[in-house]
């Protein structure tokens, strides 16, 4: 079960790059609209939509081929959607990050109160749950103003996301063996009796 949860370096390492160069992009390209971002979306999935059909039609792998050509059909109509009415998009996706925070902050809240008299960090928690719930009331009450505005947050947080995936994969790939009494500890496989 544990091996589920084992992250690929490499793989770690492009995802951290991306996530930062994303994140990079929001942040310091100047006149970048969300309706920019949601047609770029729809082009995707649409590119995505097609190369799934090409596949599908190419292999010819039974029901599997029926999946991946309803996939693909879906990822199409989709991407058009995104492209044709960015606006409509900029609101529902803005809602539902809305939605979150309010939730997310919510359970902040929750958790801090529960710790303040305990922890200094729950007053920590407290503030970023405050925070997190003032975001989602903020998207919620005007999300086409909202939207825009929160380009140059969003970025920095990619940025600091995926500084915070290339220091922990450092750390995670620096470890070393564990070590009892000065030896080194190593699993060894048994067998009941």
């Amino acid at each position: 079960m544990a091996k589920l949860f084992i992250t690929n370096s490499g793989n770690s390492v492009f995802r951290s790059i991306t996530t930062i160069l994303t994140g990079g992009v929001l942040l310091f390209i100047p006149g970048l609209t969300m309706k920019s971002i949601m047609i770029v979306i729809g082009a995707m999935l649409m590119f995505s939509g097609v190369v799934t059909l090409i596949v599908s039609n190419w292999k010819k792998r039974g029901l599997l081929n029926g999946l991946w050509s309803a996939q693909g059909i879906m990822n199409i109509l989709i991407g058009l959607v995104f492209i044709t009415s960015p606006s409509m998009m900029i609101k529902i996706f803005m809602f539902f990050v809305g939605f979150i925070l309010v939730v997310m902050g919510f359970l902040q809240l929750a958790g801090a109160l529960g710790s303040l008299t305990r922890s200094l960090w729950g007053w920590v928690f407290l503030i970023i749950g405050l925070l997190t719930l003032g975001s989602g009331i903020y998207l919620l009450s005007n999300p086409y103003k909202s939207a825009e505005a929160i380009l140059p947050f969003l970025g920095g947080l990619l940025i600091l996301n995926g500084l915070s995936d290339l220091f922990r994969g450092w750390k995670t790939g620096r470890r070393q063996s564990p070590k009892f009494n000065g030896s080194s500890v190593e699993d060894i496989p048994y067998e009941e009796v």
